[in-house]
């Protein structure tokens, strides 16, 4: 295991090739970068603030088991679950807020874990394990959610990726994102509630307003590209044993300012929890997993 020190806080290198990946399993398992033959594909600021790592914009924070904005009574951040109870859901859920134990690994891999504890049972009345791998290769890397239910009763769950994709600003109208897919979305955030709409186009460039902050429903997960003048192109891979994993893929970024554009796949839209569009159940005793792989082409 290749440790180093980044930025005055432990981390893990990963390498393969001219691939390099740095990784925080204390803060949420989250992958700090990503470059290949030392250019980032994957951004991190140079003065994040570690004292609030949810709120850095960089590196690939980990969604679960909320995604987004969960809302019940018209009040954000609050579920009901089976049983009645009204509960937290921190946005984007705890992960990436938890501390993972390391379970296994290499010079190109590394696979951490976060059990069920007191603070996750307070919101997430579910006994689990979430496992988060990680796998480079060079000209790719790939990542991996595995989830267990360990516990006696049916488990609701969704996760997703925020990759903060390194892009500067001034050039977003040169780079080009494609993204087809069935619907185009949106939150209503007064009561939570999902807008559809017909998407306007399949691709455009990025400095596009149409991208920032847009749900694509059911994407076409191999057929997303995102083209840098010049290429190579960023693509996308459905790994997951089943089809169809991927129910959303959101489009976002902070400002036009912002070097960087944030590419999305959830396994769900927000408030899943609620609408259930694209919620998933485990049975106990169950393992379920799926993936996704960035490649650069």
């Amino acid at each position: 295991m290749n440790t180093e020190i980044f930025q005055n806080q432990p981390t893990i290198k990963i390498q393969s090739g001219d691939s390099t990946a740095l990784l925080s399993p204390a803060h949420g398992a989250r992958l700090l970068s990503w470059s290949v033959g030392g250019k980032p594909v994957i951004r991190w600021p140079v003065d994040a603030d570690w004292s609030r790592p949810a709120k850095v914009r960089g590196g690939d924070p980990v969604l679960f088991p909320f995604i987004a904005r969960t809302f019940w009574d018209g009040r954000i951040g609050f579920w009901k679950d089976a049983a009645g109870t009204v509960r937290p859901a921190p946005m984007h859920g705890f992960a990436r807020d938890s501390a993972f134990s390391i379970a296994e690994a290499g010079p190109d891999f590394l696979r951490v874990g976060l059990e069920s504890n007191d603070t996750t049972n307070s919101c997430y009345p579910f006994a689990f394990r979430f496992e988060v791998i990680h796998r480079i290769a060079p000209g790719s890397l790939e990542t991996v959610f595995r989830v267990s239910n360990k516990g006696d009763k049916p488990m609701p769950w969704s996760a997703g990726h925020h990759f903060y994709f390194h892009l500067p600003a001034a050039e977003r109208a040169a780079w080009r994102l494609d993204l087809p897919c069935e619907n185009w979305g949106s939150q209503d955030f007064s009561d939570g509630s999902i807008r559809l709409s017909k998407p306007a186009h399949a691709g455009a460039p990025v400095s596009d307003p149409a991208w920032v902050d847009r749900f694509h429903i059911k994407p076409s997960i191999a057929s997303i590209r995102l083209t840098p003048p010049g290429g190579p192109a960023i693509r996308f891979e459905d790994t997951s044993p089943k089809p169809g994993a991927w129910h959303c893929t959101t489009t976002w970024t902070e400002n036009a300012g912002s070097d960087f554009f944030c590419i999305e796949p959830w396994s769900a839209l927000p408030n899943a929890i609620h609408n259930g569009i694209g919620l998933r159940v485990l049975e106990p005793g169950v393992v379920d997993e799926i993936g996704v792989r960035l490649r650069l082409s």
